[in-house]
């Protein structure tokens, strides 16, 4: 009895350490991330944000591994901070932020006019309209149109994908396509960052790239990264 109570206020106390240190991590993922804007300003985060420390791991592959062409879908606090970085290390890069709902990115172009940085970012406006049998997975019903997408990308080669649309409740699924679609705009040092694997959907796609892309995968508590394995790490300080 007394032997399964110990290991019960163990368990908790381990518990209550891994929220801590995220807890920590998180903090100083927000500080390093207020020190990139040039001036106080206020940008909007909800419950489906990109947590602090996704974005600074985002910012760091962008400059750790120099990429000058990057790709977003679902704009937000990245798609500020992303330009923001561009900006402050004088980086000769396109980058294009894809997004569907169009009061969503009205605000988002507002965000970027206040802060000088509407010239380092194209933002696309993409409907959401069922996804072609080639890039569907599973029950996926739909995805951006991806004739728009085309018209807009052009022949680029990405170096950075960063995937946090769509919705995820918009159908099961929802961001499986963004790999199929754009293997051809890629390399093989590629980055591809995907948001919220910490849902089992998602967790799926991002193993399913895996297996089709044959790079590696690494898995942090929301978000996933697949690249070459030569690829430096670009992960953010951990506090464990």
């Amino acid at each position: 009895m007394m032997f399964k109570k110990i290991k019960r206020i163990v368990n908790e106390l381990r518990a209550n350490q891994r929220k801590l240190i995220y807890a920590q991590e998180q903090l100083y993922a927000s500080n390093k991330l207020r020190a990139i804007l040039p001036k106080a300003h206020f940008i909007p985060e909800t419950g489906w944000s990109m947590t602090p420390k996704a974005l600074l791991h985002c910012l760091n592959i962008i400059q750790i591994q120099k990429a000058s062409t990057i790709i977003e879908f679902g704009s937000g606090a990245s798609t500020i901070y992303i330009a923001q970085i561009l900006k402050n290390q004088g980086m000769d890069a396109r980058f294009y932020s894809v997004e569907s709902d169009l009061d969503w990115k009205a605000a988002i172009e507002k965000q970027l006019e206040v802060l000088g940085l509407d010239a380092y970012v194209t933002l696309v406006h993409c409907p959401i309209v069922p996804v072609s049998k080639e890039l569907l997975y599973k029950q996926q019903q739909t995805w951006y149109d991806t004739k728009v997408l085309s018209d807009q990308i052009g022949t680029v080669i990405f170096d950075f994908v960063l995937v946090d649309g769509p919705f995820g409740g918009s159908t099961p699924y929802a961001r499986y396509s963004a790999y199929p679609f754009l293997k051809d705009h890629s390399h093989t040092d590629t980055v591809w960052f995907l948001d919220d694997t910490g849902r089992p959907m998602e967790r799926e796609i991002i193993q399913t790239w895996q297996a089709e892309s044959n790079l590696n995968v690494s898995l942090n508590k929301r978000y996933g990264v697949l690249a070459s394995a030569t690829k430096f790490d670009a992960s953010p300080y951990a506090f464990e």
